[in-house]
């Protein structure tokens, strides 16, 4: 079977938002809770995106168990593996980072600090504002690179060989805000206001600062995916 990125989804209104976007020109597959995943030889890339349990809800969710196994043996393989709020979470300790629950009470708009110019992230150093919506934590996995830290969380994003964890919501457009304030339980609005959630959706459309971290971030790893397509 020819290599397509892999969306690895432990929640069924999960769209992938921007991430899906800017894949959308190469081959895609989804799966969802997944039973099983497809070998690495057809695998040209692999995003894990968020959810609602911990991940370290193994017994309850097993294929928690089974992405980061994969994970494993896709940075092995150099194979690029994106993950998301779960995603960075999962691979996080899959790495060896030590993970801890309930650590933080985060949601909305929080200003990351982005330290290393990674191509994922767009190639930007310095603030940049970013949707966030976990309590979990991870911290940063022996022998990789801490990418980017906010005034709560050390670790916010990080990168490993092939592999870059980031602890906030970087795909978030408005259909994905919009599931969380109608499909998710709770909602953003129930969280915290529909005031709030209406000026995070405004800031994720039109911050240029974000935008082009975006862009230009799963645009990189778009690429990176592309070169190992047959």
């Amino acid at each position: 079977m020819p290599r397509s990125v892999l969306f690895i989804k432990h929640i069924e209104y999960e769209t992938g938002g921007h991430a899906t976007r800017l894949v959308s020109h190469l081959p895609t597959r989804e799966a969802v809770f997944p039973a099983e995943l497809p070998p690495l030889d057809e695998i040209a890339g692999i995003v894990i995106t968020g959810g609602t349990m911990s991940a370290a809800d193994e017994a309850t969710h097993p294929s928690l168990t089974r992405t980061a196994e994969l994970a494993l043996r896709a940075i092995d393989a150099e194979i690029p593996v994106l993950g998301l709020c779960l995603g960075h979470q999962i691979l996080g300790r899959a790495l060896g980072g030590e993970h801890r629950e309930a650590a933080v009470d985060e949601v909305g708009i929080i200003e990351i600090d982005v330290l290393e110019p990674d191509p994922w992230l767009g190639g930007h150093v310095g603030p940049v504002g970013a949707m966030r919506w976990n309590n979990d934590v991870v911290s940063l996995p022996p022998g990789a690179t801490l990418l980017a830290r906010s005034a709560t969380v050390a670790n916010e994003a990080f990168r490993l060989g092939s592999a870059v964890g980031m602890q906030f919501h970087l795909e978030a457009d408005d259909r994905v805000m919009r599931l969380w304030d109608s499909v998710a339980s709770p909602t953003l609005s129930q969280l915290r206001s529909a005031d709030a959630v209406a000026e995070w959706r405004r800031h994720l459309a039109t911050d240029p600062t974000l935008l082009g971290v975006v862009e230009r971030g799963f645009g990189a790893f778009a690429e990176a995916c592309a070169a190992r397509l047959p």
